[in-house]
């Protein structure tokens, strides 16, 4: 019997019905763990998640050190929101932990109630994941500094009159693509029913962007988040105030812009149109709405997004391991 307790002490249970919460407290197991245990081990194919409630934890991909894992965050949400079929990195409890688990089974026996749990696990997913990404953003940043700088994109007058002007680059000359194709070719989105895809590609806008065009600025507090449908992206981090480095190129299917909007922060880098490219524009006001949404189209959203997340999110953190190498092959 799973002590009530635990469960009072998380934030997933609160308001609730009384139905909702006893069918919520039957699909968790609630668990304590001692120092130095393992709770995921990367490589595996374990498909279960879980709450923390109490307590610490670090994971490690390669023996690196990504991060610290605390209260109110969710473990092994990639595997099981998302389409990822291995484990990411191995998580180790630090001190005395407390934790909700929910595998497969339990997720299957809240989806067939329509538990409003499930809303909520898939929201702190989105969450969680986008202050990874902005915690591994500004890992990334201070590791490499006093590294080479291998593309740099100055940030002098001419850079920002652009900015402010509008840049002349060329826009792309191939037909506007139709929202729901995009996402039917985009991981997390393309196994979804087909009506749910099309409300769902009605959210979105199609917008043009000329080659050299910023889509979003490091710093400034963007509204707006995109999908890349066509074309390429590159990604870029201050190195100083006078230089920027290239951290990533992405194409059709990355999600860009995703982050601040989870977590309501300010933009963790500057994305600019490699070359005359497509985007899905998705406005703030629709990710709040889809992110709340009960019904299908929210679900298919959500999966999306978490999908889409933890692709950049495995990314940044290979990046880390290699910055890590490097630096210890000094």
């Amino acid at each position: 019997m799973n002590d009530h307790r635990l469960f009072e002490r998380s934030g997933l249970f609160h308001g609730l019905s009384d139905v909702d919460r006893d069918e919520a407290y039957n699909a968790f197991r609630a668990a304590e763990m001692g120092p130095g245990e393992e709770l995921l081990v990367e490589g595996e194919t374990d498909r279960s998640m879980c709450y923390v409630v109490e307590g610490a934890m670090d994971a490690r991909l390669n023996g690196v050190k990504l991060g610290r894992v605390g209260p109110g965050e969710t473990i092994g949400e990639m595997a099981m929101f998302g389409s990822l079929d291995r484990r990411a990195a191995t998580v180790t409890t630090t001190v005395e932990s407390r934790v909700l688990v929910l595998d497969e089974e339990g997720l299957r026996f809240m989806r067939m109630r329509d538990n409003p749990v499930v809303q909520r696990l898939e929201s702190q997913a989105m969450r969680t994941i986008a202050q990874r990404l902005r915690a591994a953003d500004v890992k990334i940043g201070s590791m490499a500094e006093g590294e080479q700088v291998r593309e740099r994109a100055g940030r002098g007058l001419i850079g920002r009159l652009a900015g402010v002007l509008g840049f002349s680059g060329s826009r792309p000359t191939t037909p506007r693509p139709e929202a729901a194709t995009v996402l039917r070719n985009t991981p997390g989105f393309g196994t979804r029913d087909a009506v749910v895809l099309e409300r769902l590609a009605a959210r979105f806008t199609v917008v043009p962007v000329a080659q050299g065009e910023s889509v979003i600025n490091e710093g400034e507090f963007g509204d707006e988040a995109y999908i890349v449908a066509e074309g390429r992206v590159a990604v870029y981090r201050s190195v100083d105030d006078e230089r920027q480095e290239r951290i990533a190129m992405l194409g059709p299917g990355h999600v860009v812009g995703a982050v601040a909007l989870a977590d309501s922060g300010g933009r963790s880098a500057t994305v600019r149109a490699a070359q005359p490219t497509w985007l899905l524009r998705l406005s703030h006001d629709v990710y709040r709405e889809m992110e709340a949404d009960l019904g299908p189209e929210g679900r298919a959203f959500r999966k999306g997004m978490i999908d889409a997340l933890s692709a950049q999110l495995r990314l940044a953190n290979e990046h880390i391991v290699r910055l890590s190498g490097r630096i210890d092959g000094r």
